[in-house]
């Protein structure tokens, strides 16, 4: 497993009276090259643990392991860890500091001490991976993108580090649905073609079911399910419970086949609903 973690507890304001414990002996493991979706109702503990893996927030109690090593945190440790893990936030802006494009993207790799010839290199891959290798776009500066182009920009200066494992925070928040629909296939390639460990925390399962393998569902700072897409959402009753919805394809084909039409119920996307339906349309009409 390449993200691991072991009873591992998290408190806020610790020793005060505004102590509040958000994580609650988590238990998880994370394949590695995996795509994971974290589920969950807000306040459940999910951009928390999320901050974990990459050292951000170091536990109250237990352990997080990421390549089989428990995490250490001085800073060359963490240095090390954040070279493995890199972590995309809800709101990209807040990552933001330099004057330019070009320079947002190659801190990190300055940083690691590289020849100016390797961060060219490293900026140039990580902007065409994420499609902002446009030339006028270099001496831009972030906060004059549009919230689809500096998301990609924030994912950018992730790559820009090389990571093993990439994870983000709500990243369609603020997008409209082209920007949602091109960040949905840059995550598919970055995980299927570059073999990046993807882990995504996100309410729109219509998009990122068809290319997840792992989900976990969170409630109250713990976890309490897990499986692939077919087992998560073969029980309505508990996502209900959490205050999760079913994706609108995966509840027309329970309801069809509830009310007796032999309709499969391990359906996640409409493209599958509407062969599903024409299927049955064109077997119907051969008889």
């Amino acid at each position: 497993m390449f993200i691991r973690t072991e009873d591992l507890t998290y408190t806020y304001f610790p020793g005060t009276p505004f102590a509040v414990e958000v994580l609650r002996g988590v238990n998880l493991s994370i394949a590695r090259g995996s795509f994971t979706v974290l589920l969950g109702p807000s306040g459940s503990g999910k951009s928390t643990l999320l901050q974990h893996f990459n050292g951000l927030l170091q536990p109250s109690g237990g352990r997080v392991y990421v390549d089989g090593e428990p995490l250490g945190y001085s800073r060359r440790e963490l240095l090390q860890l954040r070279q493995k893990v890199g972590l995309v936030f809800q709101e990209p802006e807040s990552q933001f500091f330099a004057e330019t494009l070009f320079d947002e993207v190659a801190f990190a790799p300055r940083n690691f001490g590289l020849s100016p010839a390797a961060v060219d290199k490293r900026v140039q891959r990580a902007l065409q991976l994420v499609g902002l290798d446009d030339a006028a776009f270099l001496a831009k500066s972030p906060f004059r993108l549009s919230a689809g182009q500096q998301r990609l920009a924030a994912i950018a200066s992730v790559l820009a580090m090389q990571p093993q494992a990439l994870i983000l925070d709500e990243p369609t928040a603020g997008l409209d649905q082209a920007a949602q629909d091109r960040l949905f296939a840059l995550l598919q390639e970055l995980n299927r073609e570059q073999g990046i460990t993807v882990i995504v925390v996100t309410h729109r399962l219509e998009q990122v079911v068809p290319l997840a393998h792992h989900f976990l569902v969170m409630v109250e700072g713990r976890i309490i399910m897990e499986g692939s897409a077919a087992e998560i959402f073969s029980r309505p009753d508990v996502l209900e419970r959490c205050g999760l919805a079913l994706p609108p394809a995966t509840r027309l084909m329970q309801e069809l086949a509830a009310a007796g039409l032999p309709f499969s119920t391990a359906i996640f996307s409409l493209e599958e609903a509407r062969a599903e339906i024409n299927a049955w349309r064109e077997r119907r009409a051969q008889r």
